[in-house]
């Protein structure tokens, strides 16, 4: 293994190995982490000295938002005090209030009655008879209300209670000087709720108004406890020490589970607490936005600074690395360039030698120095003719052109002409020009060679093949002859039309030649349309036919074997099944084969039934279906064949030679069609053939009870 801080001493390299960082560059890589250090913890304090700022600001906010709140309540509970000792004094309402109050009774709005906070004034008899009432909507009697027992009870403040219209409310009450009933005043508590609702404090944050019992008059955020019970944080809501007016707070909220603060204020003169509570989060919400772009800009800072130093401190000794990687690259390439056996050059666009390596210069006859720039057509080594010349040179320029160019030529090496494939590619610049042309060429001779020998042995076979068949064609014509003399003889004999034979024996001798040269004459028939459909010479006889009157023919030839094997043979077209081009000849000696098989491989009680119709493409699809043996999947594959079987051991049992499926085949494909087989050992087969649409004639339309 070579280290590449040092020279490279020759030889390739299987791995590469960086040199080791020098004390100074750990100098400078330490000193970079400091700085990178001291910018976090620039950060880090700037950030707390920010929340810290935040934290301040919103106890001000809470302390500046409680002091108006608290002035408000003071100012509605020392108006409605000032109020109501009126009315005790004098025993009525002045008369002002009530305009004030029939003004508000006609407008709509929850904060109707006399002043924006004031629900209802009222005097009251003991019995609780209203005597004198603004904003009050039935003033006759109040007896089993609020009202009526806080004049019972001569409660001076009670409160809150929910009012039969949904709003909350608290009274102030005081006697009459009198002592002939009480002077009330129901204040809207439900103004306090949306005088804080209407405060920006945040959607973690809240505003209390409540007594020294902890009871909450009024709240500004929506809240399920206190919705079912006021007196919910009564344990909790902080109290002041007499004497004390205000106090802040922070810390933990037991009530909602977070941080918080907030400040608490006494209303003046009144047992009544304004809280202005705030959550941390709140308060902290453009804190939290403000520390994630920081931390975000001191880490882009870090990483840049420190990509920067890596940069600069790698600069240095990447340059010598690369100078010998490059030295080491240029002496593998080289390695690499001279050892292949193919012919490889550069050239330059103008087609000028570049670098040759040295089966290209053995080609060429000529050391390197003496073919380095100068054109590499003029060498007769690469170019014997000046034709050949001439070709090579069009190339070129056709590949400094841009394209792939790719021809084949012939060169004469150590007195031998050999056959080369001569590519030559050419590499673009960044801006897609042309700046390099590489050339190889390979030794195809003995590709073509065997190329040229497999021609001959394939038209050596072809030409056997048609021998064959032509063989089998005649052979065929010969052996029928004889074959029919044998049966109709046969025939003669088994009629006894001459007298007769004489002994049983020869009745039986005569039925069985009669029988064999049937079997011989199929089989030369089969082996005759195979030949002719392999030498392509087989002809069809076309013509429009009724393939019901054809099914039903086949089906009616095959009764006789089929009965005598105890199977039971149906046939069932569709109704108004179209006529067919086909020849007839053909697709009878496919149906018969088809039904030959299904009868002879089902067994005696089975079924053997064809049927037809049109498929959904418009063309006709014949099925012959049996319950018979059926037919292993591994079969399938082979059987269409010539001289397959499905099982070895069927020609023994069921005969036949295996070019029936084979025929069929051919048959129908060259009407175009196609056969295909489903089946499935012990539950039968399916053979399907089917014609194209073009082959089917359509009934012509009926218009007006016409055809």
């Amino acid at each position: 293994m070579t280290d590449l801080s040092e020279p490279d001493r020759g030889g390739f390299q299987g791995r590469r190995r960086f040199p080791l960082p020098s004390p100074v560059a750990g100098l400078r890589i330490g000193l970079l982490m400091a700085v990178i250090a001291g910018f976090w913890l620039v950060a880090y304090a700037d950030l707390e000295r920010a929340r810290d700022r935040a934290v301040q600001d919103g106890l001000r906010q809470t302390g500046n938002l409680s002091r108006l709140l608290e002035e408000d309540a003071r100012r509605v509970m020392s108006v409605t005090a000032r109020t109501l000792y009126a009315l005790a004094e004098s025993g009525r309402i002045p008369a002002h209030l009530m305009t004030e109050a029939a003004k508000a009774d006609a407008g709509p709005g929850p904060s109707s009655g006399p002043g924006p906070a004031l629900r209802t004034l009222l005097i009251m008899a003991p019995d609780g008879r209203v005597r004198q009432a603004a904003g009050l909507d039935s003033p006759e009697s109040l007896a089993g209300t609020v009202p009526f027992e806080i004049a019972r009870t001569e409660a001076a403040f009670v409160g809150p209670y929910r009012d039969p219209d949904g709003g909350w409310r608290a009274i102030l009450s005081r006697p009459l000087v009198d002592g002939g009933g009480m002077a009330m005043a129901v204040i809207d508590l439900d103004r306090f709720a949306r005088l804080y609702a209407g405060q920006d404090i945040g959607p973690r944050s809240i505003i209390l108004l409540y007594g020294e019992d902890g009871v909450v008059l009024a709240y500004s955020r929506a809240s399920r406890l206190l919705d079912a019970d006021r007196a919910a944080f009564a344990s909790i809501v902080p109290r002041l020490e007499p004497g004390e007016t205000a106090r802040t707070l922070s810390g933990f909220d037991p009530s909602e589970g977070r941080e918080r603060i907030g400040t608490v204020r006494r209303v003046a003169g009144w047992p009544l607490y304004v809280y202005v509570r705030v959550g941390t989060d709140d308060v902290l919400s453009g804190w939290y936005d403000d520390r994630w772009k920081r931390i975000l800009e001191t880490a882009a800072v870090s990483v840049v600074l420190g990509l920067l130093a890596l940069l600069a401190l790698r600069q240095l000794g990447r340059l010598e690395t690369t100078t010998l990687a490059l030295r080491a690259s240029e002496r593998r390439s080289q390695a690499l360039f001279d050892s292949s056996f193919q012919i490889m050059g550069l050239l330059s666009p103008d087609g000028r030698v570049l670098a040759l390596n040295r089966p290209a210069c053995a080609l060429a006859g000529l050391p390197p120095e003496a073919l380095v720039g100068h054109p590499a057509w003029e060498f007769r080594g690469w170019a014997r003719t000046d034709e050949l010349a001439n070709a090579f040179r069009n190339s070129i320029d056709k590949a400094a052109s841009g394209r792939f160019v790719r021809y084949e030529t012939d060169v004469v090496a150590d007195g031998l002409t050999r056959v080369m494939d001569v590519s030559i590619k050419p590499v673009h610049d960044d801006a897609g020009a042309v700046t390099l042309l590489v050339v190889e060429a390979r030794d195809i001779t003995e590709r073509v060679e065997a190329a040229e020998r497999l021609a001959a042995a394939r038209d050596q076979a072809e030409a056997a093949n048609r021998a064959k068949s032509a063989f089998l064609a005649t052979m065929s014509h010969e052996l029928r002859t004889p074959l029919n003399a044998i049966i109709g003889f046969s025939e003669i004999m088994l009629h006894e039309l001459f007298g007769p034979l004489g002994s049983p024996r020869y009745h039986d001798y005569a039925r069985h030649v009669q029988g064999s040269g049937r079997h011989l004459l199929d089989l030369i028939n089969d082996v005759l349309d195979m030949s002719k459909l392999e030498a392509g010479r087989y002809t069809l006889d076309e013509s429009w036919l009724a393939p019901a009157a054809a099914i039903d023919d086949c089906r009616a030839l095959s009764v006789v074997p089929a009965e005598s094997g105890g199977v039971a043979l149906t046939a069932d077209c569709a109704p108004g099944l179209p006529d067919l081009l086909a020849d007839e000849r053909a697709l009878r000696q496919v149906l018969l084969n088809l039904l030959s098989n299904a009868v002879k491989f089902t067994p005696r009680g089975g079924r053997v039934a064809v049927t037809a119709g049109v498929d959904t493409a418009g063309g006709l699809a014949i099925a012959v279906r049996d319950t018979g043996i059926g037919i292993p999947a591994d079969a399938l594959a082979r059987i269409m064949e010539p001289f397959q079987q499905a099982d070895s051991s069927i020609p023994g049992r069921f005969g036949g030679t295996g070019l029936g499926l084979s025929i069929c085949r051919d048959l129908i494909a060259l009407h175009d069609g196609s056969l295909s087989i489903d089946s499935e050992p012990g539950r039968g087969t399916t053979v399907t053939i089917r014609f194209p649409a073009a082959r089917v004639r359509q009934p012509v339309a009926v218009e007006d009870g016409r055809a």
